[in-house]
């Protein structure tokens, strides 16, 4: 017998997707609601707030206010808008955290070559040669690379224009010929059906952990972090350009890649405090 709580969390999921939200937002909105009502059962203002104690005693700012702009989504969808929570405030961070340096960033691409694991070569060969999401990424087909560009339905229900270029889409059409395919999905996985964000970030956590490259830097968006970085390092007035690339509607969002990142920060440091 279905339940009144599984009714209305199948509702909301089905609301949800007409949104015109991205996938994965959709999955992370109706965990935050699975968990919610798992846990606390009903919308009250006291179990909201126990919830955003509970949040703030487990987990770090920014996961915090995901969680809560979560459930504030399914406030909106239960017509509760006056329950809404409040965002935690951060302080500003001055640097980018976890993003791969180039140096990690060419061990990791040599060991992987020179081990024959050529499918995650490519894989952030592809992420960090075009600023795609890791969600954007695994729904590349084939006949994207020999056209040069693929057009995704990103956030915010825009289409957006990836383009390969000239060196990397050599690089993707010589692996496919040596895997003698020329159509379909461009990521698949050992059933040869496409590779899941999971199955993914898994193997690449996997691999830099064997090659002695710290996993926390090898996540799928830390490729996009490292694409604007460099960007910007060669092109610094190119920042609205940068942004179009992205895909952000605010060149404010773009902004925290001209800040170093925490090793740069730190390396700065060590060579200017001399006193």
């Amino acid at each position: 017998m279905v339940s009144y709580v599984q009714q209305d969390l199948s509702s909301y999921e089905k609301w949800l997707g007409r949104q015109e939200l991205s996938e994965n937002t959709i999955k992370a909105y109706m965990s935050t609601a699975v968990y919610y009502t798992g846990h606390y059962s009903f919308i009250t203002k006291p179990k909201l707030k126990q919830f955003k104690k509970d949040l703030m005693d487990s987990y770090k700012p920014n996961t915090v206010n995901a969680r809560i702009h979560a459930i504030n989504k399914y406030l909106e969808y239960s017509n509760k808008k006056s329950f809404m929570l409040k965002t935690v405030k951060q302080q500003n961070q001055y640097y980018l955290d976890n993003v791969i340096s180039n140096a990690e960033l060419n061990k990791f691409q040599k060991k992987l070559k020179e081990n024959g694991q050529m499918k995650y070569y490519i894989l952030i060969r592809t992420l960090v040669c075009t600023a795609a999401r890791i969600s954007e990424t695994l729904r590349f087909q084939v006949e994207d690379v020999e056209y040069g560009y693929a057009e995704i339905l990103s956030k915010g229900g825009k289409i957006r224009r990836i383009y390969f270029p000239t060196a990397l889409k050599q690089e993707i059409l010589s692996w496919l010929e040596s895997e003698n395919r020329s159509t379909g999905p461009l990521f698949l996985n050992k059933n040869g059906v496409t590779l899941s964000m999971r199955g993914a970030e898994s193997m690449l956590r996997s691999y830099a952990k064997k090659y002695g490259i710290n996993p926390d830097v090898v996540h799928p968006h830390s490729y996009r972090h490292r694409y604007a970085i460099n960007f910007l390092k060669r092109r610094p007035k190119e920042i609205i350009t940068l942004a179009d690339i992205l895909g952000h509607t605010s060149i404010n969002t773009t902004r925290i890649y001209t800040r170093l990142t925490a090793n740069e920060q730190y390396a700065l440091i060590n060579s200017v405090v001399n006193w």
